[in-house]
């Protein structure tokens, strides 16, 4: 028989899973806490008692979303991989991650709600976008051909920039389909080459 640990643990799951769509597809003001009550059951003291408060769960909703690239990078496995390879497989594994329809969304909902939340939209942009930074110079430590830890910062950040300007901000503008495997790929091998015969190559002289 599950503990009350445990059932406040799922019921706190629960709840962001379905706060989380609803956030996304309509925004903070366009839900309330009643319809995400009325999906998941319960009332509306659990949600007071685990979160605090509608504002509190939309910071709940927001931090689960940043974990995931967090955990995408931890996932990825480049041992025995050149750096230009590691890059490929990492820059794919982050683009089509960062273009799918919850990421996007996400990123228009900060955008739209950063005004209101200014201290959520510092910790989201610490837990996300500075977030994968950290996290992806971390995986490329050690791995040769990086250098030392501050250029492997260099690195990470420049690659993720350079992955994340123009893909990013036409789906944010313009919306429509994600990207095709190719087009991804294709924004992947650029930026790689660009890296390679720039930061990397530099190393070298």
């Amino acid at each position: 028989m599950p503990t009350r640990a445990e059932n406040q643990k799922n019921r706190r799951s629960a709840l962001v899973k379905v706060a989380s769509e609803l956030f996304l597809a309509r925004g903070y003001e366009g839900i309330s806490i009643d319809e995400v009550i009325a999906l998941t059951g319960g009332t509306k003291t659990n949600v007071y008692t685990l979160f605090g408060g509608k504002a509190e769960l939309f910071a709940a909703v927001v931090d689960e979303q940043c974990q995931k690239l967090k955990h995408l990078f931890a996932d990825l496995d480049l041992s025995g991989l050149s750096p230009e390879e590691a890059l490929r497989r990492v820059g794919r594994a982050y683009l089509t991650t960062l273009l799918s329809k919850a990421s996007v969304r996400q990123h228009r909902l900060m955008v739209a709600e950063s005004g209101r939340f200014p201290a959520l939209g510092r910790r989201w942009f610490k837990a996300g976008p500075e977030g994968a930074r950290t996290a992806l110079a971390s995986k490329l430590e050690g791995l040769p051909g990086f250098g030392s830890k501050a250029q492997t910062r260099q690195i990470a950040t420049a690659f993720l920039n350079m992955l994340g300007g123009e893909p990013l901000m036409r789906q944010l503008a313009a919306g429509g389909t994600p990207p095709s495997t190719r087009e991804i790929n294709s924004y992947v091998d650029d930026a790689v080459t660009l890296l390679l015969q720039g930061a990397l190559a530099s190393k070298k002289r």
